[in-house]
Formats: C-alpha cells, sequence, structure tokens
C-alpha cells in the first residue's frame, strides 16, 4: 500500500509547488512590495502629496524629490506613493462583487442549464454587447464620479467574464463521474455546487480575480485621465498621467514614472495570479521526450540492427528522493531480435508503462535514470532501439485531438515523418488498418468514431514513421471483446506483413498470450520471470506469476441463482431510453432477488450503460418503469422525505424526483473511480459527508467524530487500512480507488448495486481481489447487483444470469445455459472473441 500523506503535508506540498513557481514568487515579493508601499504611504512620503510650493515647480528628480516635482511644486514621489494606495484600494473594493455575483451566475447557469442557463447567458450577451468603457462612463456620468461611481459601475458589469469562464468549466464538470455520483447519492444541488463544484472551479476565478484587478485598476487609471475618475486633489496616476501630458517632451518623469508604477503593478498581479493557479491546480507531469537512440545522463546506445531492442540494466529512480521504481533490486534486461513479439505483464504499478516510456525514449518529469543515491556509470545502463519507434496508447479518446480531423491528424504525422506526399501516404495508411471509405473516415472527428476505429486510427499514426518496432501500452483495455478482437488480429497482421518488433504492455494475461512469443512478469518494479507464452502459462517459476496466473477468470462455472424465496427487490419493465430522437434502449425487462447478480453484456454502444445510468436515476426513460420493492406497487424501506411514497422511476420524472427515489435503494459502481472521485476532497471527506447524508435521511443525529468512525469502519468493511481516508484519490491506487468507490456507494446503505465496468481498467490480481469483495458484500449485505462488463469470463465467475445486449436491445439471456450453448449468431461471436490463455500442461 502506497504511503498516505497527512493533510499537513498535502498543505505544505501546495506551498512548495507554489514557492517552486518563479511566477509565484515573483508576483508575491512585487505585489507584497506594493501593498506595503499603499499601506505604509504615510510614513513613506517624505511630504505631504498635496502641499504645494510654487517656486519648486517642475524640478527633475534629485536627492530632496525622488521624482521631481511637479507644476504646482508638489512632491510627486509621495503623490505615487499614495496613489498607489488609492487606486489600489479601489481596485481591490470594486472587484469584490463582480467575483461573488459572476462566480454564482457562473455556476448556475452551468449546472441546472436548460431555461437557466438560456436566461443568465442571454443577460450576459446583453451587457458584453456595449463597449466595456461606453457603459462605465456612463454609469459613472449617471452615478457621479468618484469611488463609489466607480466601485457601482464596475459591479454592474464587470461580473460577465466570471460568469461566462465559470459557466462552461460547471457545465464540463456536470457530467464528470464525481459529480454525477454526488448527485446520485442524493445530495442537494445546493452542496453539490458549494462542497464540490465550487473548489474545483475557484482556482481559475482567483486568476481571473488577480487580472479583473488590474483592469479595473486601468480603467480607473483611465478615467482619471479622462477626468471622470477619482477627483482632485486625491492622488491618483491617472490624473497625473493627464497633468504631465503637457510637459511629455520637456519633463518626461511627470507621465513616466506613474505610467511605470501601473506597469509595475499590472505585472505584479497578473504573475501573482498565474502562481496561485499554479498552486491550486491539480495536474500530472507532462511527459519529457527524447528520441531513440536516448541520449541521457547515465544511459548509452549502441548501435543495432533494425527492429532489434536491447536494454541492460535499466534503472529508473525518483528524481526528487534518487529510490528506485524500475529495476530497484536487478536492473531490466531485454534483448528483443527483428520481429519478435514481447509482452510486458504485471499488476499496476509493476513499471510497465516506465520501461515502454524508456525504451520509447520518454520518461515522465519526476523520474530519472540512474539507482538510489548514486548514478550509475554511463557505460552501465544501455537502451538501444534499432530503427523508429512507434507507439500505440492506451485511450484513443485521448490521444487524439478532439478538435481536428482524424485525417488531418494522420496527415500530420506523416508531414512529421517525411513523406513526400503526405495526403497519399494518409490514405494508404487509412487502408493499411483496415479503415473502409478511407476519404470518409479521414474527414471525420475522432468523437464521429467507434472506439475501435479510434485505436486504429492510432496505430496508423504510429505506421506514419515506417517504425521498425512497435509499442503497445494497454491498447484494448477500454475495447468490448469483438473489437478487441479485431484490433489485435490487424496488430499481428501488420506485424507479420511489416517485420516489426512488438512490445506489448497489458494486465491481462489472455490478451498477451494471443499476440506474443515471449512474455516478461514485473513485480515491484523488477522482471521476475521471462520465458516463451508456452513455458510461463504452463511452468510459472516465480510465486507472483503463479499468483497472476491463479487471478485470471477461467469462466468454468456461474454462481447458484438466488433463492427462489428471496424478495424481489428491483423490476424493470419495458425500459425505454432515448437520446433526442434516437434510442438508446428500448423494451428492456427483467427482475433482480435479494442476492443475485445479473450480468449486462454486449459490444460499446449496445446500451449497457445506459441501463445502468437509468437505473440510478441518472437518465430520463421515455417509456416503461424501474420499480424498487419486492413486490409490483410495494416498496420496503425509508422512503426519502418528498417522494409521496413512490417506489417506481417513471416517464415524465424531474432529474432530482428520480434520483430522490433511486438514490437509497440503487449505487452506481463506476468504470473510471479516478473520473468519480472529486479530486479535491480527501477519501474520509467524502464518506463522511454521505454518512451525514443518511443519517438526515433516518432522522438520526451523528456528530462528526461518529461519521469518522463510521466512514472508517466502511473503509474497513471493503478491506482497506483507515489511514487511506487522509488521502487525496491521485495518492491512491487503482485498486484502492476503486475500493473507495465501492466504500462510497455502500455509505447510503442501498439495495442494488449498479456496478459499470468496474474491473474493466484493472490487472487480473486487483480485478480478482474486487470481484472476491464483490461477491462477499453481496453474502453479507443481501445486496442484488446488475454487473456490466465486456469480459465474459468474469462475467460468468460473478453472475447467475446474463443479458445479453445489442443495438439497445436484449437479443439472448440465460444463465449457464449461454456459455454451453448460445441461441443467436451474435452470442456466439462474442464468446468466440474472448481470448483465452493456452491450456495449462
Amino acid at each position: 500500500m502506497p504511503s498516505v500523506p497527512s493533510p499537513h503535508r498535502v498543505r505544505r506540498s501546495r506551498l512548495a509547488r507554489a514557492c517552486a513557481s518563479p511566477s509565484f514568487v515573483a508576483g508575491s515579493l512585487l505585489t507584497l512590495m506594493i501593498v506595503a508601499v499603499a499601506v505604509f504611504a504615510p510614513q513613506l512620503a517624505p511630504q505631504s502629496p498635496n502641499a504645494q510650493d510654487l517656486s519648486a515647480g517642475l524640478l527633475p528628480p534629485s536627492a530632496d524629490h525622488f521624482f521631481g516635482t511637479d507644476q504646482l511644486g508638489r512632491d510627486l514621489f509621495s503623490r505615487v506613493l499614495y496613489a498607489a494606495r488609492t487606486d489600489i484600494g479601489i481596485a481591490v473594493s470594486a472587484a469584490i462583487a463582480p467575483f461573488i455575483i459572476g462566480v454564482t451566475a457562473g455556476l448556475v447557469a452551468g449546472y441546472f442549464g436548460r431555461a437557466t442557463d438560456w436566461v443568465i447567458s442571454r443577460i450576459t450577451d446583453t451587457v458584453i454587447a456595449f463597449p466595456f468603457y461606453v457603459i462605465v462612463i456612463a454609469l459613472v456620468f449617471a452615478i457621479g464620479a468618484g469611488p463609489q461611481g466607480i466601485i457601482v459601475a464596475f459591479a454592474l458589469v464587470g461580473w460577465v467574464g466570471y460568469a461566462r469562464v465559470i459557466r462552461a468549466m460547471t457545465a464540463t464538470l456536470r457530467e464528470l463521474g464525481w459529480v454525477r455520483a454526488a448527485r446520485g447519492a442524493g445530495l442537494s444541488d445546493t452542496r453539490v455546487l458549494i462542497r464540490h463544484i465550487l473548489p474545483n472551479v475557484l482556482p481559475q476565478a482567483i486568476v481571473l480575480l488577480t487580472t479583473e484587478i488590474v483592469l479595473i485598476m486601468v480603467a480607473i487609471v483611465t478615467l482619471g485621465y479622462l477626468g471622470m475618475g477619482i477627483q482632485p486633489p486625491t492622488p491618483d496616476w491617472g490624473t497625473m498621467i493627464a497633468d504631465g501630458q503637457a510637459f511629455v517632451t520637456t519633463h518626461w518623469w511627470l507621465t513616466l514614472l506613474p505610467g511605470l508604477a501601473v506597469v509595475i503593478t499590472g505585472v505584479a498581479l497578473s504573475l501573482l495570479g498565474d502562481g496561485i493557479g499554479d498552486a491550486l491546480r491539480i495536474r500530472q507531469a507532462p511527459p519529457r521526450s527524447t528520441h531513440a537512440p536516448i541520449r541521457c545522463a547515465g544511459v548509452v546506445a549502441h548501435p543495432v540492427a533494425r527492429g532489434q531492442v536491447c536494454v541492460r540494466d535499466l534503472r529508473i529512480a525518483s528524481s526528487a528522493t534518487g529510490a528506485p521504481i524500475v529495476g530497484g533490486a536487478t536492473g531490466i534486461d531485454i534483448d528483443l531480435q527483428p520481429g519478435e513479439a514481447l509482452g510486458i505483464v504485471g499488476e499496476s504499478g509493476s513499471g510497465k508503462s516506465l520501461t515502454l516510456r524508456a525504451i520509447l525514449g520518454m520518461l515522465p518529469v519526476g523520474v530519472e535514470f540512474g539507482a538510489m543515491h548514486t548514478k550509475l556509470p554511463a557505460d552501465r545502463i544501455e537502451v538501444s532501439v534499432g530503427g523508429p519507434v512507434g507507439m500505440v496508447f492506451q485511450d484513443p479518446a485521448t490521444a487524439l485531438d478532439p478538435l481536428a480531423r482524424v485525417g488531418a491528424q494522420v496527415f500530420a504525422a506523416c508531414q512529421a515523418a517525411g513523406a513526400k506526399d503526405p495526403a497519399a501516404r494518409t490514405l494508404e495508411l487509412l487502408a493499411a488498418v483496415q479503415l473502409p471509405a478511407e476519404e470518409r473516415i479521414a474527414r471525420a472527428f475522432p468523437h464521429e468514431l467507434s472506439g475501435g476505429q479510434r485505436q486504429r486510427i492510432v496505430i496508423a499514426i504510429a505506421l506514419a514513421g515506417n517504425p521498425a518496432v512497435l509499442l503497445c501500452d494497454e491498447p484494448t483495455t477500454a475495447l468490448d471483446a469483438t473489437v478487441q478482437r479485431e484490433v489485435l488480429a490487424l496488430l499481428t497482421r501488420l506485424r507479420a506483413e511489416r517485420g516489426l518488433t512488438l512490445v506489448f504492455v497489458s494486465h491481462d494475461l489472455a490478451v498477451v498470450a494471443t499476440v506474443c512469443d515471449r512474455i516478461a512478469v514485473m513485480y515491484g518494479g523488477d522482471i521476475v520471470e521471462q520465458g516463451s507464452v508456452e513455458h510461463i502459462v504452463s511452468a510459472p517459476a516465480a510465486a507472483y506469476t503463479r499468483q497472476l496466473l491463479a487471478a485470471v477468470p477461467d469462466g468454468s462455472t456461474m454462481p447458484v441463482p438466488a433463492d427462489a424465496d428471496a424478495s424481489q427487490i428491483l423490476t424493470v419493465d419495458a425500459l425505454e431510453v432515448r437520446y433526442g430522437a434516437r434510442i438508446g434502449v428500448t423494451d428492456v425487462t427483467f427482475s433482480l432477488r435479494r442476492g443475485e447478480v445479473i450480468g449486462l453484456v454486449g459490444e460499446s454502444g449496445s446500451g449497457k450503460t445506459t441501463i445502468a445510468r437509468a437505473l440510478v436515476g441518472e437518465l430520463p426513460i421515455a417509456s416503461g418503469t424501474v420499480r424498487f420493492g419486492p413486490a409490483a406497487g410495494a416498496f420496503e424501506g425509508t422512503v426519502r422525505a418528498g417522494d409521496g411514497g413512490s417506489s417506481a422511476i417513471h416517464p415524465g420524472m424531474s432529474s432530482r424526483a428520480r434520483i430522490r427515489v433511486a438514490s437509497a435503494r440503487a449505487q452506481l459502481v463506476p468504470q473510471d473511480p479516478a473520473a468519480a472521485l472529486n479530486p479535491r476532497l480527501t477519501v474520509g471527506t467524502v464518506l463522511a459527508e454521505l454518512v451525514h447524508l443518511r443519517a438526515r435521511e433516518t432522522g438520526e443525529t451523528v456528530d462528526r467524530a461518529q461519521a469518522r468512525s463510521r466512514a472508517n469502519a466502511l473503509l474497513s468493511e471493503v478491506g482497506l487500512d483507515i489511514a487511506i481516508s487522509k488521502a487525496y484519490p491521485h495518492e491512491i491506487s487503482g485498486g484502492q480507488r476503486q475500493r473507495v468507490a465501492i466504500a462510497r456507494a455502500l455509505a447510503v446503505e442501498p439495495d442494488v448495486l449498479v456496478a459499470d465496468e468496474a474491473t474493466s481498467a484493472l490487472d487480473v490480481s486487483v480485478q480478482a481481489g474486487i470481484l472476491a469483495l464483490l461477491d462477499r458484500l453481496r453474502a453479507e449485505r443481501g445486496l442484488a447487483m446488475v454487473f456490466v462488463s465486456h469480459d465474459l469470463a468474469v462475467v460468468r465467475e460473478i453472475c447467475s444470469h446474463v443479458l445479453v445486449m445489442r443495438d439497445g436491445c436484449v437479443v439472448e439471456s440465460g444463465g449457464s445455459e449461454f456459455f454451453a450453448n448460445p441461441r443467436t449468431a451474435y452470442g456466439c461471436e462474442l464468446l468466440a472473441a474472448v481470448p483465452v490463455l493456452p491450456k495449462r500442461h
């Protein structure tokens, strides 16, 4: 288990991250100096800012007058200091109201959408349609010049920038898993907005605030220059610049020095805003790229044949601590001859992807080649690759630019590779990866293609440079069985036709066995075993390899169906869900008894997730019903306030009504817990919030200590150390996050768990642990489960009944008889697409 930092360490890390930002350091120092000057202007100014001495007018800068004097003999240095007090003070005061109004309007418009969004957006558009300074000047004329008029004017017009940016961010966040999970748990819209969404948009809002202060200050200076701002004799940079305009060619200091004060203040606040944004923003470091052969301190590369890969004594360590990450015990050795295929398997965090990055010549920031505390001599670490290297990434949705047509992206890769005719080469590559109607596909955007088509585009881009070595990092994890089979067959064909050397990273041993000749098993950053596929599967030498093989579902048996006497707690009758005019699912009917698990299987887009989201109230239903209770019309358990006693989700219900009905009875366990957990809340905070919610629903009084205790009990129930409660989601592993997601679902004590691809992104050992946990919870709590998955072997292990989905319809259903003798051709196709390990001897 990874170490879990305390909140104090997290706060210190944020401060350290801020202090490491040049923008924050420079902006903070400059801003503090300027604020100190403004606050202590009466003590720092050598003279009164309004004291006149007509005999000493227009004196140049000197020891007596640091900035010289103006035409009335007033000390310019004193006036600049007092003007900072005036202009910055008014700018900060005038920025507060627009900040509050704009952020609130943006949150409400982006979260609720529809009519609310339309009204707020039209008001925003109306204000933006008028020239900014025309509105401000008109308001100042109407209200009156001076600080009060300026503050009111900016309160009325300055909020629109916040509203537009925050609205866009909120509309995006509203669709993320952790916001849907918060709503699905039954939290009120107000709490979701304030507790969950606001902290995630606040960093950008703060950056906008510092920028807005600068803009308001410049506007104040402009109004002062025009004579409509701060009125004499109060010192103001704008009026000082205006007063010195007549002497600009003879007495330069009168305009230059106040103008320079404006520029320095603007730069200071802008740098501070950027630095604060860097400190508050949650982000992952971008990769550091080099090119093969790798040129890096402590690494050498020797000439090798095209397609050959030679890795000797590879060690990768943390740049900050020197602690080993890969190759800490023995160093990594890999030898691949041209045309060979090596599969690298192991649990998450074992070093598979880092090893791949080292071969590619890309290491993430924060790690480097070397050993703990000392760097190995240059002739000890060798990473040599013969010829160009191509890379196929895990998630094609993130590997492709969503705003560019896929043909343009392949074209750019061909240009970068030096193709003589990039357009012809683009069509050639699309044909090579077996995409029909190449010209039509080339005109499409990524979102217009299926998952399998997107992955083929990524492969085409990887082939653009005519690589000798192709690296694949979990390229089929997110694909259903039939599409996965097509992609694996494509990689096998390309390898045979082009003589490619293949390095294939995966957590799925059966997939690796399908495309590779040899397997390297990694654990704890080291290769614990290498050998042919047959040898690794039949006679594993390492204990960890045997553990991995034991964790692979064999799909040989199915659980016993639920007791016929068990109460029926979920009935789905003729369910239909639409996306506008398009049908998502139609005529879906099934029921669940307590303790029963039903599987939903089928290809991507078949409607599995649509059903899952409809069951938990996230999607409206067009017709049919989703009823919770032991019998039609009955309802057992606590009814939420405002439900009116209803236990069914039916057409016409509002979003909040659907969630109220479903949230106490059904909870979603998502596919990607990293996206489904609020990145700014600790694990303990997330669980305690739901414990409080459940207590309020049942009329129980729970204080903070009791809520923490119950949250810790939930963590223990799902097999986690209670120290995890102090961690943020990004500080724990994928398997731990999935267990936290299950604990969150259990916090509201549901009758039904809806698991949507809950194990698809996990390695086999972690997957086995999650499946065992779900089975234990089913038995101990009497939970019913709807299990959505594209992995039929997993489905067969945990489910007693299966619904086979295609194009939004149930085309087949059954228990063990489906796996033995499917009735439909599509069922046969699904089963045939499941990769299997070679039989063990």
